[in-house]
């Protein structure tokens, strides 16, 4: 008997598959990826294999109306998600992931703000989705009401589906296919897509959707197998030197691979120096303040003066960056506290807020007999401080609801300044203290707060748009609460013995590229430019200098610890004191991107721009991505295992067996 083949239902398949890949070079053109590239054939094969299965089980129905109908909805559902992924990559800085709503959260608190932050380009993602729904009008008279589907049909799609699959499978690990500058290879990434940029860009933003979904259900298991390449550095009087009995015996008694890979991993760290800064502000006081959505425009002296006189007479580096993520603030808040990176794709405070870190910034400074104290002029509706500080080791967490005599009513937003002048009188009077405030009078929304308006006329000159006054004017706000502490400080005759930290948590992502771009004096689509933000560090005592060192929040709580001659192990922080001899002088983006001096490395793209003359080679490139990699990974497991919980009580348990003897 002869095969008559369907070709009905192979034009439907084809129609769709053209739509659905359509939907993802759109995506990957506005998303500045790489058309003409081996990850464009996979994403053709991957919407093929989608389509033909969808189409074969409504085939089922006999009715080919049914099967456009499906391919409607699932078009509809690809092109939304497509577009809002876009939207947030440009929103807050990544690739929403299923295992956590903390990005819709974001989204849905200030929809308004991500809606005005959709760039138009955006929305040629819904241009197929509208041209397949003209095709379904126009082709509804043409119904097959009774399709044939014999056997010999049925096991001709079911092959092809599988020779989808298989040459699917092929891309992912034949060597001509593979960047040998990609962070992690395409296999890898396929069973583990945490790392958003490059599994979008590899396999396209709805197969990362599915394999998120896959990740969700089953999770991949990460044990924390690394190679450890550490280099030898040679001993002197600076050395800093460990008895590591007590981890040792710890690291043999213990079976579980994860804690035995971590103890490997952090105990073989390069333990850094003592150098000419060790000790610099010992025994004086500290505060740190995070300042919210606050990036490189409070370098203006005419209109920020408190920010100004820190500077002129402080530490500032002006190639600071703070890299987003989700939830941006609290993430990049406890990276702050502990030199740890966060999970990138969820909000790892909240998510892991009953984990504990003895190894925290709070911690060392109770070590040193300080009192600790933190404080944040907001409640908890975002983020849960109340736990996450106290396991931090705050003494005591303050929230907007704590303080005595302060609050805010609806649409007047909290006043930093104000707030400042409230919870000086809790610490002034301490014999040593350690302050951490974040602020927060420069979040958005910029056009529904009182704030905004205060003092939006002192910016009626400038050429910027209203939305941007607005920013400004509450920038302003938090440049007033650096006066009111400087004044408090003062007044208590403690400003000398004082050291005060700022740094931006992120850059004021509600506001457009352009918009922020139209403020400040570099181009904001350079590299990772428009992630830089403040880092200063004041004391009335020291020489004012600038310092170009590439660098991030990471690194501040080794550098605090070395300045003021903490107690602390180098091995436990992913960051580095910015003083030392060996400083790597590299800022780590949260998709494992990085900078230093010599290069700019995406790893979206799997690309490296050089800023210079000089040049790394390949297998240079290779060693730094896989230190990166691992940083980012073992800091990610480490908190996902609650691994210094684990590394408290097992080193308390053997340091007083020790004892004991």
């Amino acid at each position: 008997m002869k095969l008559k083949i369907n070709k009905q239902f192979w034009l439907e398949t084809f129609i769709a598959t053209l739509y659905f890949w359509a939907v993802e070079i759109i995506f990957r053109v506005v998303e500045s990826y790489n058309v003409f590239s081996w990850a464009t054939f996979r994403i053709l094969l991957s919407s093929f294999a989608i389509c033909l299965f969808l189409n074969f089980i409504t085939s089922f129905f006999h009715n080919i109306k049914i099967s456009r109908i499906a391919n409607l909805i699932l078009l509809s559902i690809i092109s939304v998600y497509s577009l809002t992924q876009a939207g947030l990559l440009n929103f807050i800085g990544l690739y929403m992931s299923l295992g956590t709503s903390s990005q819709f959260g974001a989204v849905t608190s200030y929809i308004l703000d991500f809606i005005k932050s959709l760039k138009l380009e955006y929305y040629l993602i819904l241009l197929p989705l509208a041209i397949y729904i003209i095709y379904i009008i126009l082709m509804h008279k043409k119904q097959e009401s009774k399709p044939f589907f014999d056997i010999r049909n049925r096991l001709i799609i079911i092959i092809s589906f599988l020779i989808a699959i298989l040459l699917y499978y092929l891309t992912l690990i034949l060597p001509f296919m593979q960047n040998p500058l990609q962070l992690v290879s395409n296999i890898d990434a396929f069973h583990n897509p945490t790392n958003s940029s490059i599994a979008v860009n590899q396999f396209g933003v709805n197969m990362y959707g599915l394999l998120d979904i896959k990740d969700l259900i089953f999770p991949y298991q990460d044990e924390g197998n690394v190679n450890i390449n550490n280099e030898e550095i040679n001993e002197d009087e600076n050395s800093r030197k460990f008895d590591d009995t007590a981890w040792k015996m710890l690291q043999e008694s213990t079976t579980n691979n994860t804690y035995k890979n971590l103890n490997n991993y952090f105990m073989n760290r390069s333990i850094t120096s003592k150098n000419d800064y060790t000790g610099y502000f010992e025994d004086k006081n500290l505060i740190i303040l995070m300042l919210e959505s606050v990036n490189q425009v409070i370098d203006n002296a005419e209109y920020f003066p408190n920010f100004a006189k820190l500077m002129e007479h402080g530490w500032y580096w002006e190639n600071n960056y703070s890299p987003r993520n989700s939830c941006s603030t609290i993430n990049n808040e406890e990276s702050g506290m502990t030199s740890l990176y966060t999970i990138n794709n969820i909000c790892t405070g909240n998510i892991y807020k009953d984990n504990t870190y003895f190894e925290s910034i709070f911690n060392l400074f109770n070590n040193k007999d300080y009192k600790t104290l933190s404080f944040h002029d907001y409640n908890e509706d975002f983020y849960a401080r109340k736990t996450i500080h106290k396991n931090l080791y705050s003494s005591h967490f303050y929230d907007i609801t704590d303080v005595k005599d302060y609050g805010f009513e609806e649409l007047h937003w909290p006043n930093d300044a104000e707030y400042v002048k409230k919870i000086t009188p809790y610490f002034v009077n301490e014999d040593k203290f350690f302050v951490w405030f974040t602020t927060v009078s420069a979040h958005h929304p910029y056009s529904e707060s009182d704030l905004g308006n205060l003092y939006y006329d002192l910016f009626s000159d400038e050429n910027y748009d209203d939305s941007v006054k607005e920013y400004l004017s509450k920038v302003k706000v938090t440049d007033d609460a650096l006066g009111v502490l400087l004044d408090e400080l003062e007044e208590n005759d403690i400003l000398d013995d004082t050291v005060i930290i700022l740094y931006g948590d992120h850059y004021p992502y509600a506001l457009s590229d352009e918009e922020v771009d139209s403020f400040l004096p570099y181009d904001v689509s350079k590299g990772f430019e428009i992630e830089k933000t403040p880092f200063l560090i004041y004391n009335s005592s020291i020489e004012p200098q600038i310092f170009e060192t590439n660098t991030s929040y990471i690194n501040l709580t080794p550098t605090v610890a070395n300045l003021f001659n903490l107690d602390y192990d180098p091995r436990l922080y992913l960051g580095e004191d910015l003083f030392s001899d060996n400083l790597t002088n590299r800022v780590i983006y949260a998709d494992g991107s990085w900078q230093d001096d010599i290069a700019i490395y995406n790893s979206a793209s799997s690309s490296i721009d050089y800023l210079g003359e000089k040049i790394y080679t390949t297998e240079e490139l290779q060693r730094i991505n896989q230190d990166v990699m691992n940083k980012i990974r073992m800091s990610n497991l480490a908190i996902s295992e609650n691994y210094f919980n684990y590394l408290e009580e097992g080193l308390k348990e053997y340091k007083k067996g020790l004892d004991d003897e």
